[in-house]
C-alpha cells in the first residue's frame, strides 16, 4: 500500500496535456482484477531517433537529400515525397542494422528520454522496452528466406537500453509490433507509449490505452483509447497521472 500512496502522489506532477479519458474497460476490469506496475514503451521514434540517423545513412548511400523530420508515412519506403523504393529501403536497412557504428548502437537519445524513465522508476513504476530489432534468427523481410546471420543490432541495443538507465535483461523485450497488444492483455499491462499509430490503435482496440508521442507519420490520427501527445515532455507526467488514478482506485498490484 505504501507503493500505492506513492505513485498517487505523483498526480501533483501538474499534467496538463491532452485529456486521458482513462477508459471503463481501464477502471472497471473485473472482480479481484489488479493491474500490473509495468509500463511498456516502444524503443525506435520513441525514446531514441531511429529515423533521423537512417535518413542520414540512406542519403549518404544514394545520394538523396530527404529531410527525415517531413516523412509523411511510418512506412517511410512508400511515402510519395521521397524517392527511396522499397528494394532500397529494405536493402539499406539490412546495412543500416548491421552497424554498430553510425547504426544501431548510435541511435541517440531524446533528450527527455532518461529524465522520463528516472522519473516513473522514482513513483514505483517498473518502464520496459519491448522492440522489434533484428537478430541473427530473424529472415530478411524481401525474401523471407536466408536470415540476417548476425546479431550486431540486438547487442548494440541491450548496451543502448543500459545506457537509459534500464536493465537490459530484465527491461528489455525483442517483440514484433503486432505482438505488443496480446502480451499487454497476458500481462496486465494498461498502457504503451508507442509512435506506431498502427501499433497504437490496436492497443485502444482490446481496451487498453496508447500514449502516442508527436512525429510527423502519426499527426492527425484518432481512434478509441489513443492519447495523441503534444510534445516529449508530456510523456512523463502523463503515464505517472495515469497510473495515479488506478493507484487512487485500489487497481495496481
Amino acid at each position: 500500500m505504501s507503493t500505492n500512496k506513492k505513485v498517487a502522489r505523483s498526480r501533483v506532477s501538474g499534467y496538463k496535456g491532452p485529456s486521458l479519458n482513462i477508459p471503463r474497460s481501464i477502471l472497471k476490469p473485473g472482480t479481484d482484477f489488479k493491474w500490473s506496475r509495468d509500463v511498456v514503451f516502444d524503443l525506435h521514434n520513441t525514446l531514441v531517433d531511429w529515423t533521423g540517423p537512417f535518413v542520414r545513412h540512406v542519403n549518404n548511400t544514394h545520394g538523396f537529400k530527404i529531410d527525415a523530420k517531413s516523412i509523411g508515412l511510418y512506412h517511410m519506403q512508400f511515402d510519395p515525397d521521397n524517392p527511396m523504393t522499397d528494394e532500397q529501403f529494405l536493402a539499406d536497412f539490412v546495412n543500416f542494422a548491421r552497424k554498430a557504428v553510425d547504426g544501431y548502437g548510435d541511435l541517440p537519445f531524446y533528450k527527455e528520454s532518461v529524465a522520463t524513465l528516472k522519473s516513473l522508476k522514482d513513483a514505483g513504476l517498473n518502464p520496459k522496452i519491448w522492440t522489434w530489432t533484428p537478430g541473427a534468427s530473424d529472415t530478411r523481410p524481401d525474401s523471407n528466406a536466408a536470415g540476417f546471420h548476425y546479431g550486431v543490432a540486438q547487442g548494440v541495443t541491450k548496451a543502448l537500453v543500459e545506457r537509459l538507465g534500464l536493465n537490459a535483461n530484465r527491461d528489455l523485450r525483442f517483440m514484433r509490433p503486432g505482438e505488443k497488444k496480446y502480451n499487454m492483455i497476458s500481462n496486465h499491462i494498461p498502457l504503451i507509449v508507442e509512435d506506431s499509430s498502427e501499433t497504437a490503435v490496436g492497443v485502444g482496440q482490446t481496451g487498453n490505452v496508447a500514449l502516442l508521442v508527436p512525429q510527423p507519420y502519426n499527426i492527425g490520427i484518432t481512434a478509441p483509447n489513443v492519447v495523441c501527445l503534444d510534445n516529449l515532455s508530456q510523456v512523463g507526467p502523463a503515464v505517472l497521472e495515469f497510473y495515479s488514478e488506478l493507484a487512487a482506485r485500489d487497481l495496481l498490484l
